[in-house]
């Protein structure tokens, strides 16, 4: 009768989920031949519990470490205020170097504690839900290549010792990832067959540049479709024996952009409706030149403040943390500027231009002896109305004369030097990758991002 009720005691209180509460415990005078089954099922709860201790335990530290991330911050943001004091202050180069190599490693060991403690949020790979805790608006906040002289962001626009780093200045750089509206699918070729697979977000990556106080702004966007990674693509490319660098996860994707759209921008002297220019400040000539180009990106970290990303092929860290500023929503109205059509009206008037100053500068002597003629004779007149003085006329009609055969000169070298601009424009536009670095980068026959 007490070992009974001691069982249906204990099977009540198993129901009731105070197993372990003091209350629940029955002490009961067993026999011989049930001490072996209590001791069984005593040895059954305590391996239970203790199952639950380690998930409850888990579970408390997801909770306590919420935001891990805060430590990374931290040093990214002492990483840029010690760069903007150094630079104010002479001397001392062999220390600012050495203090920026400490918070680089310093950065780094952060970013290593981070992907080792992250785990994907789906345990299956077919889920492609694991994927929307990576949505959001993100501005490039860090760069770690793996080699020195690598430029993964931004390309030939933000290489330091390219040209158009001497004429603009690097304004800022985003690398969005946005919800899809409606499904998209991209069909590629693979060893002669087509595949076509569903993207699971869109990637927007963004360089701004400012010139002449930004008088003068160039924006470039390369827009594309993320597409997962198949486990026998990852399978393949971590069993590369040529592979030196942390294996992809499942939160690999392949990005396919488009070609890239340069969008070419002057100040307004007043500002329109937000919205109808893609930026009320500026009006843009919008093109898209350029191949098409597709790149591999992984997440090895991602919370709500910071997302880090490798590259598939280089192991290049990308930090990226999220943003809700004004600049890095302006991709919105310039992706709805059409650029139809540009190509051909900008490539035509180069033509124009280049044709006729050519003839000016080669074989335009008659024309421009005849504009330096109609200039001569304008200064004339306004020399003989002006002059109240018969010598002071004549020397001044002596110095229009004299200076005829130099604004011949200057016109035709003006000329010569349009026709190289105009030349020189003519063949970046006809055969520029956009900005697209090749190394590093799959890019196809053209029909553009980090």
């Amino acid at each position: 009768i007490f070992v009974a009720s001691s069982a249906v005691d204990t099977i009540d209180a198993f129901a009731s989920g105070s197993l372990f509460h003091p209350s629940s415990i029955v002490i009961a005078p067993l026999s011989s031949t049930s001490s072996a089954a209590a001791t069984a099922s005593a040895r059954w709860r305590r391996q239970h519990h203790r199952q639950l201790q380690l998930q409850l335990q888990h579970q408390l530290q997801l909770q306590a470490h919420e935001l891990p991330s805060d430590e990374l911050l931290s040093l990214l943001s002492s990483s840029v205020s010690d760069t903007t004091t150094t630079t104010d202050v002479d001397g001392g180069a062999d220390d600012n170097n050495d203090q920026k190599d400490e918070n680089e490693d310093k950065i780094k060991n952060a970013i290593a504690s981070l992907e080792s403690s992250f785990l994907s949020s789906s345990t299956s790979s077919n889920n492609n839900k694991r994927f929307q805790p990576l949505i959001g608006l993100y501005e490039v906040t860090k760069v770690l290549p793996t080699k020195k002289g690598d430029n993964p962001v931004g390309g030939k626009w933000t290489r330091k010792n390219g040209l158009a780093q001497k004429l603009f200045r690097t304004r800022t750089t985003f690398q969005h990832l946005l919800p899809l509206e409606e499904p998209q699918t991209a069909t590629r070729s693979e060893s002669k067959e087509e595949k076509t697979e569903v993207a699971v977000a869109q990637a927007v990556n963004v360089v701004s540049l400012d010139a002449l106080n930004g008088l003068l702004r160039i924006t470039v966007i390369l827009r594309g479709d993320a597409i997962p990674l198949s486990s026998d693509e990852r399978f393949q490319l971590n069993t590369d024996a040529n592979r030196t660098i942390a294996p992809l996860t499942d939160l690999a994707v392949r990005a396919y952009f488009d070609p890239p759209r340069i969008y070419f921008g002057k100040r307004r002297k007043k500002s329109l409706k937000k919205g109808e220019g893609g930026d009320d400040e500026y009006s843009y000539l919008p093109l898209q030149i350029g191949p098409s180009s597709s790149v591999i990106l992984d997440t090895t970290y991602c919370d709500k403040m910071v997302r880090i990303g490798m590259g598939g092929t280089s192991g290049t860290r990308f930090v990226f943390t999220t943003t809700e500023v004004e600049e890095a929503k302006e991709y919105e109205g310039l992706l709805n500027l059409s650029s139809k059509g540009n190509k051909g009206k900008v490539l035509r008037r180069l033509v124009m231009t280049l044709a006729v100053s050519l003839y000016y500068a080669v074989f335009g002597n008659d024309g421009v002896g005849k504009i330096t003629t109609c200039v001569s004779r304008l200064a004339s007149r306004f020399v003989k109305a002006a002059g109240s003085n018969a010598k002071i006329t004549a020397f001044g009609l002596g110095v229009v004369a004299k200076m005829k055969p130099w604004a011949m000169t200057g016109m035709r070298i003006a000329a010569g030097l349009t026709s190289i601009v105009s030349g020189i424009a003519m063949l970046l536009i006809l055969f520029s990758s956009g900005g697209i670095e090749r190394d590093g980068v799959s890019q196809s026959s053209p029909s553009p991002s980090p």
